[in-house]
């Protein structure tokens, strides 16, 4: 090597080669900037992660809160259909019962009609019964 890339030590007399020096403060300070580099680059790729991590949270909490907002809106609903369903059964059974009263009503009224029949035309008989034990009767008994 040439003798002007080397001085002297001024403690102790060593030689030393002025680019191994500058090639090592060089390297150093290159090694210094690229782990600079790469831990900022962790650094924002860690904080990128960390936002997309929240975001999926909130994704889902929202998400959750979604579905039990449908769930309560789906009960809801079914129980505004079960209570319709209800009401028309009752009043369906209602106008059943109202029928079915009306026909034993009608029964009803039918076999009065024919127990006041039935009874007239007993009295009628019993009245013919008279007549004719008194008509059959010896004119020396009345």
């Amino acid at each position: 090597m040439n003798s002007t890339n080397r001085i002297q030590c001024p403690n102790c007399g060593h030689d030393i080669d002025v680019q191994d020096i500058l090639a090592h403060q060089l390297e150093d300070q290159i090694k210094q900037e690229y782990q600079a580099k790469i831990s900022a680059g962790q650094k924002k790729l860690e904080e990128e992660l960390n936002k997309k991590k929240k975001a999926r949270e909130e994704f889902e909490q929202k998400k959750k809160q979604e579905n039990e907002i449908f769930q309560e809106r789906l009960e809801k609903q079914m129980r505004e259909e079960r209570k319709v369903i209800e009401e028309r059964l009752k009043a369906r059974l209602t106008e059943e019962q109202a029928e079915s009263m009306q026909t034993l009503q009608k029964e009803l009224n039918e076999k009065s009609e024919q127990v006041k029949e039935l009874n007239r035309n007993k009295a009628e008989m019993e009245k013919l019964k008279r007549i004719k034990e008194y008509n059959n009767m010896p004119r020396g008994e009345l």
